[in-house]
């Protein structure tokens, strides 16, 4: 089955947040899920175990002291793609 998912990651005590953020992103991107990067957060798509193991991921790096994962799922078989939920607005 897959899924999708929105993953924001925030930096807490950190003058400098951008350096990290491209970092997790860096580290989206290297998963080979498809995925859109967006001013808040980033969309992924891919197979449960896949976008799990991406989210696993990113809460055991050590991109800075602390910070704050906020991710939302949308599973289902007969859910929209990524893509068709914004396609209208593009």
């Amino acid at each position: 089955m897959s899924l999708s998912a929105y993953v924001q990651f925030i930096p807490l005590k950190s003058k400098e947040p951008m350096p990290i953020i491209d970092i997790a992103i860096e580290c989206i991107k290297n998963s080979g899920l498809e995925h859109e990067v967006g001013p808040f957060g980033t969309s992924i798509e891919g197979e449960n175990s896949a976008v799990l193991k991406l989210i696993e991921e990113l809460l055991s790096q050590k991109f800075c002291e602390e910070f704050l994962v906020n991710v939302q799922y949308h599973v289902g078989d007969s859910r929209l793609s990524n893509a068709q939920k914004v396609s209208k607005f593009r």
